[in-house]
């Protein structure tokens, strides 16, 4: 069984970044709510990380209870600031705010949040993608699978699953996608060349989704007495499937390289 860490992708990534932050400032700003743990926990990673990329990132952290206008105006600060190539969005937003993001000028949304950057995806061209989705493309493209072949998804968020899934339809994979709804999700699984999680439920994708020719790749993120866990039970399913990526140290560093590239190719069009 292969391991598919993502150290060695984002180290791709972040030499192939470094051509261009070494001669070209580029600056992420943030923009959160306070109290919420993994939100602090992924800037606060994010932030670490950017030094390694030559580059610089800004973090804006509203209260809580922020009212929809306050919040549109940090939105509409960040569009004014010549100095930020790029805006990261908390992601997901209380319902009252979730309008909001809108608002971010697209030339900005280094995350794929805005209803032109989901058009732009849904209609074959990529302008910019969620990170998290095209950390999935690159760790896959980086240990030569070739995605024209039949994939599950699992997860239909607005995140990770549903750009992935139009993602990988770009690059001619055969796509299932499985939900809450979904009858029998590891049959499903079983059959599919690539089996990809997204749904943050730790022990979701056990024994029983995978076979000796799997190729897992676990995007799943939560926390179980303190430790970060993935969807996937990385014991059973390693013991089966042909290759699979860790949490920690699977798509995350891949995550965080992919932020940047977006930011890169933000900065880089500012200037044309």
């Amino acid at each position: 069984m292969n391991i598919l860490y993502g150290k060695p992708v984002a180290e791709d990534i972040r030499q192939r970044i470094l051509s261009y932050t070494k001669t070209h400032a580029v600056t992420v700003a943030t923009l959160g709510l306070e109290g919420d743990a993994q939100w602090a926990q992924y800037t606060a990673s994010l932030a670490k990380s950017a030094d390694g990329y030559c580059c610089k990132v800004v973090g804006t952290l509203l209260p809580s209870d922020v009212d929809a206008e306050t919040f549109a105006n940090a939105i509409k600060t960040l569009n004014e600031d010549d100095g930020v190539d790029g805006v990261l969005i908390q992601q997901p937003l209380k319902a009252y705010l979730s309008d909001t993001v809108d608002l971010l000028s697209p030339a900005k949304d280094i995350d794929g949040l805005t209803s032109q950057s989901v058009k732009a995806l849904y209609s074959g061209k990529e302008t910019f993608v969620p990170a998290t989705a095209l950390a999935v493309i690159r760790l896959l493209e980086y240990y030569g699978y070739n995605l024209a072949c039949d994939i599950t998804v699992v997860g239909r968020g607005m995140a990770v699953g549903r750009p992935l899934a139009l993602m990988l339809i770009n690059r001619n994979a055969t796509v299932t996608v499985c939900h809450t709804r979904t009858r029998d999700v590891a049959s499903h699984c079983k059959k599919a060349d690539i089996v990809v999680s997204a749904c943050g439920v730790s022990g979701l994708i056990n024994a029983q989704h995978v076979d000796k020719h799997s190729v897992v790749i676990d995007v799943g993120l939560s926390f179980v007495n303190g430790k970060t866990c993935g969807d996937v039970d990385f014991d059973a399913v390693s013991d089966i499937c042909a290759a699979l990526s860790p949490v920690p140290g699977g798509v995350g560093p891949v995550t965080r390289a992919c932020l940047f590239e977006n930011a890169v190719k933000a900065s880089a069009l500012k200037l044309k």
